[in-house]
Parts: C-alpha cells; structure tokens; sequence
C-alpha cells in the first residue's frame, strides 16, 4: 500500500515529502545479532568484522553485531535466504502510514523507547539486546529502529533522489558512492532519531 516518505521538517535531503506505494513484503522484527552473525561466520569464508573476539562472547550474543560494511551485510542477508530493505521499505516499517516522527509515534525518546545518547562504547556495552526495548516497537512490531545500531539499506545514496523517485517500488539510484544508513545509533542526541533522517557512508566503512 501507500504511505507519505520523507519530511518537511528534517534535512534537505528528506524534501519533498512524496506519496509512495509498495508492494507487500517482510522485514525481519529484530536487528541481527551477534549469535546469528557467528552462524554466518562459522559456515562461510569471510572474514570476521573488526573486534569480533571481543563482542563475540556469551553475555553479548542477543546484541546487534557491529563493525560490518555493507558488502558483508548484504552477505549476511543472501547466507540466511533474505535480501536487505530498501530504504523505502525501511522507512514505511518504522513509521507506519500515518507519518509518525518515531516508530512508537510522535513523542520524544526515552531510553524505554530507545537505546540513545550514550558516551562510552565500553566494549559492545552500550548496546542493548534485540527486542528488550517494548515501547519502542514500530507500527509492525519491528523493535529497534531508532537507536541501538545503524541499519544497512539497499539503496544507494543520492541527496536529490526524492525529486524524481518512481511512485512505486522506489530501489535508489542505478549508482553511487555512498550507501544509505537508518536508524541511528547508540551515541547519537535524541532529535538524531527521526524515521525520516538520512545518513550514508562509503560500502566499505565498518566504524558504525
């Protein structure tokens, strides 16, 4: 179905605001773990992401994995049967179609909605479990998608794109130099949060 992609209150990037429809489609309900990243690791040959022995331990195995670039990302998703979202995809599974700023709605984070604004990384430390944070659920049920780690899309980056995206099934630009992230992190400000915002970095990067 349709819902309203962007914003005309964040970045220049999120305008305009445009009416898009989508075909029906699954979004997994918890970010990847670092138990189901070891799966992938230990039945494929790449390389583990930086700092893997040390997020690689029993009492961090239900946090998200971090620290992998988006072509091991997208590894990951064909290795388990799936694909990555586009960003379209990704933003109507956070906001619904009744144009929330947040995925649990219009008011502001809290660290019941949200694992945000923390300063110390303290070793896979400052993230929290997949699932645990109730209130913070999308519209669909989906835990996560504000805070906690950056999200991998499809798409590659364009600051333009939303002038002339296709009204249906929109998949990004055919090229780029960046690739889209969503979501937010665990050290970002709350106003950071937004389900609109756009953010991107090189495919090779593994620092978020």
């Amino acid at each position: 179905g349709e819902f309203t992609m962007g914003s005309s209150e964040g970045n220049d990037d999120e305008r305009p605001v445009h009416r898009i429809h989508l075909d029906a489609y699954y979004i997994d309900k918890y970010e990847v773990t670092v138990g189901q990243y070891g799966e992938f690791l230990d039945t494929n040959s790449f390389d583990p992401p930086p700092s893997w022995t040390t997020m690689a331990q029993p009492s961090y195995e239900n946090r998200p994995v971090v620290n992998v670039d988006w072509k091991d990302a997208n590894n990951y998703c064909k290795w388990a049967g799936k694909r990555l979202p586009t960003e379209a995809e990704w933003e109507k599974a956070a906001r619904g179609t009744d144009q929330r700023l947040y995925p649990w709605g219009n008011d502001p984070p809290t660290p019941q909605r949200a694992n945000y604004g923390k300063t110390t990384w303290d070793n896979h430390a400052a993230l929290v479990p997949v699932g645990q944070l109730e209130d913070g659920k999308s519209p669909y049920g989906i835990y996560d998608m504000a805070g906690n780690v950056w999200e991998w899309v499809s798409d590659w980056y364009d600051p333009d794109y939303y002038t002339n995206s296709p009204l249906r099934n929109p998949a990004g630009p055919e090229a780029g130099k960046y690739k889209v992230m969503r979501g937010g992190s665990w050290d970002l400000a709350p106003e950071n949060l937004r389900s609109s915002r756009r953010d991107f970095n090189i495919m090779s990067t593994a620092d978020y």
